[in-house]
């Protein structure tokens, strides 16, 4: 299975003053930009990745410097799902027209502000993503759903054309039977940089 990451990057970051992806977090290689250690978490398992800018563009995408990735444009005053939909259609278009997975393409999302993601986590969500094809895979830590979720690119298509009442966490709810939520042992799956 081939995943796809995508990276929601567009927000303002009110909560920390505007300037949320570019906090440095510690991390095993040194201190980087929260959007630079958001993007490393999950990148070592992607064939290829999105980012999803619109507040300062520009100084997100210069403070992923070094690193390769596609830059997808949202309205950062729009509710999330806009970026979500916006990520989603553009790695759907390059899935079918780059990758040679055959269809079975997944898309790995990540938020912007989530810095720490064990690799055993994720190895963790493709292992149960390789035994429920077709499922969006979303870990969970003590019952609450975090990130990075897992989503089938059937799901995806779904995604796109549903109502965006209730964000994501609506289509989730009204579509349960689509997700699959796995417990881990990895409290970063569901710390922000807003409650860490």
């Amino acid at each position: 299975m081939n995943y796809i990451g995508l990276l929601l990057a567009a927000g303002r970051g009110r909560r920390m003053g505007g300037n949320k992806q570019f906090h440095l977090v510690p991390t095993a290689d040194g201190e980087k930009p929260l959007v630079a250690a958001a993007f490393d978490t999950i990148v070592s398992t992607c064939e290829a990745m999105f980012v999803v800018v619109g507040h300062r563009a520009d100084e997100v995408v210069a403070a992923l410097k070094n690193r390769k990735f596609q830059v997808v444009e949202s309205d950062p005053d729009a509710p999330m799902i806009n970026s979500i939909k916006t990520g989603l259609h553009a790695a759907l278009e390059f899935s079918r027209t780059v990758t040679r997975s055959g269809g079975n393409v997944s898309i790995l999302l990540q938020l912007g502000d989530h810095p720490t993601i064990s690799q055993q986590t994720l190895m963790q969500i493709a292992a149960i993503a390789s035994e429920h094809l077709g499922k969006a895979i979303m870990p969970t830590f003590n019952g609450n759903g975090g990130h990075p979720v897992l989503i089938p690119a059937t799901i995806a298509e779904q995604i796109l054309t549903a109502d965006d009442a209730g964000g994501l966490r609506q289509f989730w709810l009204d579509h349960a039977d689509l997700c699959m939520r796995i417990e881990v042992d990895d409290p970063s799956v569901i710390h922000d940089i807003d409650t860490l």
